[in-house]
């Protein structure tokens, strides 16, 4: 239909979790890789460093210099350490304190920053276009001869094809068990995810299983704490379903029970009328029957009140400031015909203090207003009074109406307010038995009070009904 809002396309929690895990789980993955190989690199380093430093600290030991003449003496150990690692090329070169190549590879340059302690440093560098792994020291000759110090440079230098191979071998094994551990962790979030959305399910199944009308409260044990709100959302909102529901089968029932008689008595005064020949018996029976439809109407009307008032239809949810003088002003007003046809003195009073409610619903209140006062009157004896008041002080608002009628048995105070509950005695009155009813409803609704007390001298009624005007 047009304007029907359509609902939105559903997404999957679980999927949605997945997929907020699996972007950081292979950055992680990434990260860790790129530590693994570099951890396995400097490892591997440090292993094949110890073969540099040794080879370098063999041949210094077999240099020596005497008179000026420096000696050099590369040993085979040297190279054996290097016998396993035959695909990688070796270099070498002895150095003299004045700078001039004693023996080995030209252009074999010792890193910068060697220390004249005799301490081994090993670098990355390059030879040759190669990437090599390069390690000197100086050894102090002690040979005031020599020109230029008495310090010679050892030079030893390793091609890093073995090491780079070695650290790829050991980062791939590495990696080889991160994406095993990460295959178990994806298999052990699947399995946890479907074990944390099982309860989900069964509370799915559940309230799947349930009748029409089966409104109980929702389990709320064995779910997870976060679909707690959740569960106590859903058990508010189905507590106010029942609640309406069960005002919507007691207004039927009432209906039922109540309209029924006036109909019947409806027909039979419509029957009897049609078989009447004389027309002055004709008129007194379709002025009966105006009268009875009357009722009836009143009677229809008031029930609709009394459902409207209920706080469970949502009637009452519309709240703005009321002024309560003006609205028992008016209503009075409206009333005055119904007072005059009775020679009823209809009065109303105000003190010079505003009672502005700030939180009121007008219709339902110009409802009670007019209940009251319309009850006031039929219930009034010709050539009475009927007087309607409103007062605040101390942040309350009183409304009160009081008539010089037969008024209301203490004992009885407390039953008025039921639904079509009527005096004995007072039957000769129009009334269906929810006006009181329907005032209480309302005062309630707007967090009042309300009571009966006898009126002025001891005579007839006053209704007073109590409202926050703070609050509403």
């Amino acid at each position: 239909m047009p304007g029907e809002a359509r609902p939105g396309p559903r997404y999957s929690l679980r999927r949605r979790i997945v997929w907020w895990l699996l972007p950081p789980l292979f950055v992680m993955l990434a990260v860790n890789a790129w530590l693994s190989y570099r951890g396995a690199l400097e490892a591997v380093n440090r292993a094949y460093d110890r073969s540099l430093t040794a080879s370098i600290k063999a041949v210094a030991e077999q240099t020596h210099s005497a008179a000026g003449e420096i000696q050099v003496n590369i040993p085979y150990s040297a190279f054996e350490m290097f016998e396993d690692k035959a695909q990688e090329r070796i270099y070498y070169a002895v150095i003299a304190p004045s700078g001039a190549l004693l023996t080995g590879y030209p252009e074999l340059a010792p890193p910068a920053g060697l220390s004249e302690s005799g301490e081994v440093l090993i670098v990355n560098s390059s030879y040759r276009n190669e990437e090599i792994r390069l390690g000197a020291m100086r050894k102090r000759l002690y040979d005031p001869a020599l020109q230029g110090g008495d310090a010679a440079t050892i030079v030893f230098a390793e091609t890093t094809g073995s090491r780079t191979r070695l650290a790829r071998d050991l980062f791939i094994d590495s990696l080889r068990r991160q994406l095993l551990l990460l295959g178990v962790g994806a298999l052990l979030i699947v399995f946890a995810l479907g074990s944390a959305f099982r309860p989900l399910l069964e509370l799915r199944d559940t309230i799947r299983q349930r009748g029409d009308e089966d409104l109980t409260p929702v389990p709320a044990n064995n779910v997870p704490s976060e679909v707690g709100p959740l569960i106590d959302a859903i058990n508010h909102h189905t507590e106010r379903l029942s609640a309406m529901l069960a005002a919507r089968k007691r207004f039927l029932a009432d209906a039922a029970h109540q309209i029924r008689t006036p109909l019947a008595v409806l027909t039979t005064q419509a029957e009897y009328g049609l078989r009447q020949s004389d027309p002055e018996e004709m008129l007194r029976t379709f002025a009966s029957l105006l009268h009875s439809i009357r009722a009836t109407r009143r009677l229809a009307n008031q029930m609709l009140a009394m459902s409207r008032a209920e706080a469970v239809n949502g009637m009452m949810d519309e709240r703005a400031p009321v002024d309560l003088n003006a609205l028992v002003r008016d209503v009075a007003m409206e009333l005055v015909p119904l007072a005059l046809n009775k020679g009823i003195d209809l009065a109303f009073e105000a003190w010079p203090q505003p009672a502005v409610l700030e939180n009121g619903n007008a219709p339902m209140l110009r409802e009670m207003v007019a209940n009251l006062i319309d009850n006031a009157i039929r219930y009034s004896p010709p050539e009475s009074q009927v007087t309607a008041a409103v007062a605040s002080w101390k942040g309350k608002a009183l409304i009160s109406v009081s008539d010089q009628g037969p008024g209301i048995p203490e004992a009885e105070r407390e039953n008025v307010f039921h639904r079509f509950y009527r005096i004995l005695g007072h039957g000769d009155v129009d009334g269906s038995g929810l006006g009181l009813a329907i005032v209480r409803e309302i005062c309630l609704a707007h967090g009042g009070n309300i009571s009966l007390r006898d009126g002025d001298d001891g005579r007839g009624l006053c209704v007073e009904v109590e409202l926050p005007l703070a609050g509403g």
